[in-house]
């Protein structure tokens, strides 16, 4: 009788002292912005990959898309957990109140520049000229509008011409288009292949302050779900870390996943990880958030009556929670934000 009660007691000690969450993996669909990634966008899949997710329990699934826009709208809709995407199409979904919440970003700061053909040299020499979009009001897209208004263009002064992602470099080889925003590698990549191709501006140079990337989730989720989403954000937040301080394993899975040369991979992480391109903490400073949203209403993407206060575009306590489980916020390094 004694030895039953004994066992008896050790099986409730061990149920009552395991974590709810720690007995099943609660599976999360991830939506990410680009296929294949580029090395800016690996953080979801260094968190996957060295278990990052499943020490919180969760389970990842991955689901690709060709931009932001398609990830986001993917939110909207409904089937995907948490979503990967630019931050203006974020901004603009906040603004016209599609029940979605910013809890963290993969990479806050620009690192991305418009490629040009040749012969062009300055920005009025791109009136007229075939500019390589994903959409109306996707990051390309708003990108080449905010380089084009630094010289008082507007998109009536050029063509725009459809091209994915995937598709920009091949695009500029080929003459389908004239100009395109890339990513780092993508623009290594580029220029190694055309070296004639200009870059006509980093867009950090215009755009200081904008906020580059975020993560989204739907507030009846985020609502019914709000342990899940903190571990989700500790999982995301320990990976950028990660790829601070560990550059060859970061340039190993980054290779696997972006499908490109580990030399320009190697290459892209160096430029990347120099300008504090992933957030170690939240990457969402106030000023920096309303410094992107008073752009876009001055870009036209969207109406001042529309524009979105911090709160009603970010749930601050989500990274706020997770940034407590990880030890707390990173200082002592300029990049850091």
């Amino acid at each position: 009788m004694k030895k039953g009660l004994l066992i008896l007691a050790l099986i409730t000690v061990w149920v009552w002292g395991t974590p709810v969450e720690a007995q099943t993996k609660r599976k999360v669909v991830f939506g990410v912005p680009v296929t294949p990634p580029n090395v800016v966008h690996i953080p979801p899949y260094i968190a996957k990959e060295l278990g990052f997710f499943a020490e919180n329990n969760i389970e990842a699934e991955f689901v690709t898309f060709e931009g932001g826009t398609q990830t986001l709208r993917g939110s909207v809709a409904g089937g995907l957990d948490i979503t990967g995407t630019s931050s203006d199409p974020a901004i603009i979904a906040a603004a016209r109140g599609a029940g979605t919440k910013v809890l963290g970003t993969y990479s806050h700061k620009l690192s991305q520049s418009m490629l040009v053909q040749g012969d062009i040299k300055s920005c009025k020499e791109l009136k007229g000229r075939k500019i390589g979009i994903q959409e109306v009001g996707a990051f390309n897209e708003v990108m080449s509008r905010a380089v084009m208004a630094t010289c008082g263009l507007t998109p009536k002064d050029v063509q725009y011409v459809p091209v994915s992602t995937k598709g920009r470099v091949p695009g500029l080889l080929t003459n389908q288009i004239d100009t395109a925003i890339l990513h780092v590698d993508q623009a290594i990549v580029a220029k190694k292949k055309k070296p004639e191709l200009n870059i006509l501006v980093n867009l950090w140079e215009p755009l200081p302050k904008w906020l580059y990337a975020a993560y989204i989730a739907p507030e009846k989720e985020i609502a019914s779900n709000r342990q899940l989403y903190v571990d989700i954000m500790v999982a995301l937040i320990k990976a950028n870390r990660f790829i601070y301080n560990n550059k060859a394993k970061t340039v190993e899975i980054a290779t696997k996943y972006t499908q490109q040369d580990s030399d320009a991979v190697a290459q892209t992480y160096d430029i990347l990880a120099n300008a504090g391109a992933w957030p170690v903490n939240d990457g969402l400073p106030k000023d920096m958030v309303e410094w992107t949203i008073n752009k876009q209403v001055e870009l036209g993407t969207i109406k001042a009556e529309e524009k979105p206060s911090y709160d009603k575009l970010i749930d601050a306590s989500i990274f706020q929670a997770a940034l407590a489980k990880v030890g707390g916020r990173l200082t002592g390094d300029k990049r850091w934000d």
